[in-house]
C-alpha cells in the first residue's frame, strides 16, 4: 500500500483490499522525476539542438518522444494483460486513476504561490479546490461505505440519506490540502489510491447495492463512477481559477501535462488489477527511457544550440 485507508471503510465495507504492483511504485516515482524537471524548461530553449538515438533534432521533440514512450507502454500493457481478469469496480477505480494524474499534470506546472491566490469575486483558491477534491474523494468512499453496511435494511421510498451522526468524524473539508504544492499533490495521490485499494474490489452485487447521492436513490456504483468526474469536474475548476489569475499554459506546461495524461491512461490499465505483474518490463523499460531523456535535456538546454531542423 502507498497510502493508509480511513479506518471507517474497513468498519462498514469490510473486504479484500488491493495492493499495487511494485513495479508501478518505482514507475510514478520516474513519470513524477520527470515532470517536475521537465516542467522547469522555457518555451525558448524548445528549439534548442537535442539529440536522439545520435539525431539532431530540438527538445520540443524530447517532450513528444516521451509521449510516445508512454502510449506505446500503454500498448504493450494492453496486450499482455489482455486476458487478465478485471471488473467493473476494478474500471471505476482505473478511471479515477486517469482522471488524478490529469490533475497532476495540471499542478505540475504550478508554483507553492498559486495554492493561495485570490482570484477575486468569492471564487476559491486553487488550495480551496484541492481540499475539496480530497475532502469529495473521502467523503464519497466514507459513504459508500455506510450505503453497504444497511444493504440487508429496508429502505423507505424517496429520497435515500444516511444518518449525519454517521460521519461525525470524517475531517473538515479545510483540514485537506493542507502544505506546500508537492503535499497536496501527495495527497491527492494517496486518497484516491487509498480508497482505490477496497473498492476496487467490489464485488458486481456490491456495485448494485442502493444508496443515496444529493438524496437521489442510486447505486453504489454509481457513486463509484462519480469519483472520476468529480476529480475532472474540479480539475476544470482549477483551470479557470488559473484564467482569473491571469496564468495562461506555457507551451512547455502544456506539454508535461500531455505526457502526466498519457501516463494516467497507462497506469489505469494497470491500476490494482490481478496480473499487472506482467507489465513490469514494460514499465521499467519507459522508466529507462523517461530518465534518459530527463537527463539529457538540461545540458541540451544549456548549451543553446539552434536545432538543425524545422
Amino acid at each position: 500500500m502507498t497510502a493508509t485507508i480511513d479506518p471507517f471503510i474497513l468498519e462498514y465495507a469490510p473486504g479484500s483490499l488491493a495492493e499495487l504492483d511494485p513495479a508501478i511504485l518505482r514507475t510514478r516515482a520516474e513519470v513524477t522525476g520527470f515532470l517536475d524537471a521537465m516542467v522547469q524548461v522555457e518555451d525558448s530553449s524548445l528549439l534548442f539542438q537535442w539529440f536522439w538515438q545520435g539525431n539532431d533534432i530540438n527538445v520540443r521533440y524530447a517532450f513528444y518522444r516521451a509521449l510516445e514512450a508512454v502510449s506505446k507502454a500503454e500498448s504493450a500493457a494492453r496486450i499482455a494483460l489482455a486476458g487478465a481478469p478485471t471488473s467493473e469496480a476494478r474500471e471505476a477505480a482505473a478511471a479515477t486513476d486517469a482522471a488524478r494524474w490529469d490533475t497532476h499534470g495540471l499542478l505540475v506546472s504550478l508554483s507553492d504561490a498559486d495554492l493561495d491566490a485570490d482570484p477575486g469575486s468569492g471564487e476559491w483558491t486553487v488550495r480551496q479546490t484541492m481540499a475539496h477534491m480530497i475532502s469529495g474523494q473521502r467523503g464519497y468512499a466514507w459513504g459508500s461505505a455506510g450505503w453497504l453496511s444497511v444493504r440487508d435494511q429496508p429502505r423507505p421510498e424517496g429520497p435515500q440519506r444516511l444518518p449525519e451522526e454517521m460521519f461525525k468524524d470524517l475531517p473538515e473539508e479545510d483540514q485537506e490540502a493542507r502544505g506546500w504544492l508537492a503535499e497536496v499533490r501527495q495527497q491527492l495521490g494517496d486518497i484516491v489510491d487509498a480508497t482505490s485499494s477496497r473498492y476496487a474490489t467490489l464485488s458486481d452485487d456490491e456495485m448494485a447495492v442502493r444508496g443515496g447521492w444529493y438524496g437521489f436513490a442510486i447505486t453504489v456504483g454509481f457513486r463509484q463512477w462519480r469519483w472520476s468526474s468529480h476529480i475532472s469536474e474540479h480539475t476544470v475548476q482549477v483551470e479557470k481559477t488559473l484564467d482569473m489569475l491571469g496564468k495562461g499554459q506555457s507551451e512547455v506546461a502544456r506539454l508535461t501535462r500531455l505526457v502526466a495524461r498519457a501516463y494516467g491512461r497507462l497506469e489505469s490499465v494497470l491500476f490494482y488489477r490481478d496480473g499487472a505483474a506482467a507489465a513490469a518490463p514494460i514499465l521499467d523499460g519507459l522508466s529507462a527511457e523517461l530518465r534518459g531523456i530527463r537527463e539529457t535535456v538540461p545540458a541540451a538546454v544549456e548549451a543553446g544550440v539552434p536545432a538543425n531542423n524545422d
